[in-house]
């Protein structure tokens, strides 16, 4: 098994356990965060804007905020809140106008979901954005993003905020705060937001129109520049498979802590991870596997987490095949291979599934080996089923033609059978359903 199938394993340990609500009749079209972590205290302080869009039915609304404490919901539309079971409820006054915004500010000392590390000075967030920030966990409920990252200058090892999206602005204020303002443009479900605060040595090339940025405080830029170094060959190697341009005008990849995780625009991988491709060139399954959710994952979204293998099958997929476009169809061999033993051996145990769930509150072990490597696996053999030329003119299809929207199992089936005239009912009924 490769190091990349091992950690793959922990990828996604922790993972959403609230089962989201149908839409409710409202939809989140924007956030304006502004937020404080507190380094060695452990917390965060912040207020959010929230733009959003309600039926003439709708009298209250749920907003997701983990362990945070609510002090203030404020605007024309509100009449009260309240928090239970980790959601803000708020109750909306009658006959209001399509779109509508709200101010909530907080504040907490978040355990999940955010990673403070006091003797390093850094902290990272990771996937449960609702523990740091009141937002929507709705899968489907897709927004655009400003965030405002306020860091003191003066405490000694903070020298920059990364966030998702794009850098727009760098300001300084006459209380010795500087703040970071980053805007995410395109819509993507709230897990894909993200930051990370630190002193990081910073390597950036400009690749035609997109900025690439790349951090880390264990490596010089020498060596970033060598971990990095096909990051622009991913990005044309995904948009000639999808026929999609990459969305945002940079994209930034830090190596902190002990996660993997995409975010929009912007990926976190684990600090250790950049000593592994320093020894091995070819080792960057997880580079290109988080940069594939860049289009499969945060563009491309499963419609709720039961199809969540459409989300990292996909990525994981497409990490073996960007392997077989750099380094060799024998190198792409080998991560499949990888990928069937993982499968294999949850077939033995007994504990092998669909790859549409039915609810995903509680995935073991195995729930995620078959959503990860018997998801890129299956994808493997339809490629061997369909043939090259079918197969990835399918991919492209799919991915042109839902890229911004979610998707099922059924709606990919269907992409891929306009595309190679091809029965796939067959295919989809012994490996998916």
């Amino acid at each position: 098994m490769s190091q990349f199938t091992k950690i793959l394993f922990f990828l996604f340990c922790v993972v959403c356990n609230q089962v989201a609500a149908q839409n409710g009749g409202f939809d989140v079209l924007n956030y304006h965060l502004k937020i404080e972590p507190d380094i060695q205290a452990k917390s965060v302080k912040g207020e959010v804007d929230i733009l959003f869009s309600v039926d003439d039915a709708t009298q209250q609304i749920a907003l997701d905020c983990g362990s945070l404490s609510v002090e203030v919901v404020e605007g024309n539309s509100v009449v009260a809140f309240q928090q239970k079971d980790h959601q803000l409820i708020i109750q909306l006054k009658d006959k209001l106008p399509k779109e509508n915004s709200i101010h909530i500010t907080y504040q907490g000392n978040p355990t999940r979901g955010i990673h403070f590390m006091p003797e390093k000075n850094q902290v990272y967030t990771v996937f449960s954005t609702s523990e740091w920030m009141v937002c929507r966990n709705l899968i489907t409920d897709k927004a655009s993003i400003a965030m405002d990252v306020i860091v003191d200058e003066n405490l000694q090892a903070v020298a920059h905020a990364v966030a998702c999206g794009d850098l727009v602005e760098q300001k300084k204020f006459d209380n010795g705060k500087v703040c970071f303002s980053w805007v995410q443009n395109n819509s993507v479900p709230a897990y894909t937001f993200g930051f990370a605060i630190g002193e990081f040595n910073h390597s950036t090339i400009k690749h035609k129109e997109t900025v690439l940025n790349c951090y880390s405080a264990a490596h010089t830029k020498a060596q970033l520049d060598t971990i990095f170094q096909y990051t622009a060959d991913m990005i044309e190697f995904f948009e000639s498979k999808t026929g999609v341009a990459y969305q945002n005008k940079s994209y930034n990849q830090i190596l902190i802590g002990n996660h993997y995780q995409e975010m929009a625009g912007f990926s976190v991988l684990k600090e250790t991870y950049g000593a592994m491709i320093l020894k091995d060139s070819t080792e960057t399954n997880l580079v290109s596997h988080e940069m594939a959710h860049q289009w499969w994952g945060n563009n491309i979204t499963c419609e709720r987490w039961g199809e969540f293998w459409l989300n990292e099958a996909f990525a994981t997929f497409m990490s073996a095949a960007y392997n077989e476009h750099r380094f060799g169809k024998e190198k792409y061999l080998k991560d499949i291979n990888a990928y069937r033993e993982v499968y294999e051996k949850v077939k033995n145990e007994g504990n092998d599934k669909a790859l549409v769930f039915k609810n995903w509150n509680n995935p073991s072990s195995s729930d995620r080996s078959i959503v990860y490597f018997k998801g890129a696996y299956v994808l493997h053999l339809m490629r061997e089923e369909l043939g090259d030329v079918a197969f990835w003119k399918g991919v492209k299809h799919y991915s042109k033609k839902y890229f911004g929207n979610s998707v099922n199992a059924a709606l990919f089936q269907q992409a891929m059978e306009e595309a190679t005239d091809t029965d796939l009912q067959p295919f989809f009924d012994k490996w998916v359903y």
